[in-house]
């Protein structure tokens, strides 16, 4: 799924709040990006008004497939609760030889 232009104001609004590095045009463009940093950064507030544009499925594939290293264990484990999904290990970084990244929370074991 993609949002269409022009992207109403509000969700230009929460845009720009959860993804400050870059313009909210590009982040909303980029919407794997944007219900990342949503789940993560965004107030319920924010979710409420990404909620009236986004359907909830979006929602869902983000956890199904969410890139290593933004999630923490607590947003991880509330947004699986919240869809009465299965809370799973973080994702983890997959280096180029095949090996892992250290586990989320944890600096190579320590």
């Amino acid at each position: 799924m993609s949002l269409t232009t022009p992207y109403p104001a509000d969700l230009l609004q929460v845009a720009r709040k959860v993804v400050w590095y870059e313009k909210p045009e590009e982040t909303l463009a980029d919407l794997i990006t944007f219900l990342t940093h949503l789940m993560v950064y965004g107030s319920s507030a924010d979710v409420s008004v990404a909620e009236r544009y986004v359907p909830q499925e979006e929602f869902r594939r983000i956890l199904e497939h969410a890139p290593p290293g933004v999630f923490s264990r607590d947003v991880w484990k509330k947004w699986h609760e919240r869809f009465g999904m299965p809370v799973p290990p973080l994702p983890r970084r997959r280096f180029p030889d095949g090996s892992l990244g250290p586990e989320a929370g944890y600096f190579f074991g320590r």
